[in-house]
């Protein structure tokens, strides 16, 4: 049986989740229905710093899948986001923050940011909380790389809640940081993707 996930919104993961033949297994109490992620209670940030400041910025439009082979055991077999990267936005409303921004992602050839999901290892399992590491290919800009992200999944409510970060350096991805004010203000290579999802 397979269950659909779609978002409005969403990470700086971030993200385009898939599995083929390897799937994660959670002992998670799911109602064979459709969900839609929580948007007031839900977040996708990502945070770096600068010669400045600190800045974050959110995503606010992206598309999900979710898919179970296995509802009663909670058996993930595909999961799927694709993040828009023009609605990645400056949380201070720096207009020109976004502009360098979606330059340095270079957003026109590749206008989405994906994940794709390859398999996750429960690292603990409680009545509450489930940790898993999950194993991806993550897409920024064209460049992609294989990443280990630990999540955890909280199981106490009715609803399913992700939370999680990853720390990344734009230059992996062939990303320049952004400069800005003929290069006197500079952004730091590191960044992290910080995400608390409600479903």
């Amino acid at each position: 049986m397979k269950y659909h996930i779609s978002i409005i919104t969403v990470f700086v993961l971030i993200v385009n989740f898939s599995s083929g033949q390897n799937s994660l297994k959670a002992d998670i109490d799911l109602k064979p229905e459709i969900h839609s992620i929580n948007l007031e209670q839900s977040k996708i940030a990502i945070k770096g710093t600068s010669t400045l400041h600190d800045w974050e910025s959110r995503a606010g439009k992206s598309e999900a899948k979710l898919v179970f082979k296995n509802y009663t055991g909670g058996e993930i077999e595909q999961l799927n986001l694709n993040v828009d990267v023009a609605s990645i936005k400056n949380t201070k409303g720096h207009n020109i923050m976004d502009k360098l921004t979606r330059k340095a992602l270079k957003s026109e050839d590749f206008p989405k940011i994906t994940y794709v999901f390859i398999k996750g290892d429960v690292i603990s399992d409680t009545t509450k909380e489930l940790k898993v590491k999950l194993l991806g290919d993550l897409t920024i800009a064209g460049k992609t790389n294989q990443i280990s992200v630990l999540t955890t999944i909280d199981k106490s409510a009715t609803n399913v809640t992700l939370n999680g970060q990853h720390k990344l350096k734009m230059t992996d991805y062939g990303v320049e940081p952004p400069k800005a004010l003929f290069g006197t203000v500079k952004t730091g290579d590191e960044i992290t993707i910080d995400f608390s999802i409600k479903f």
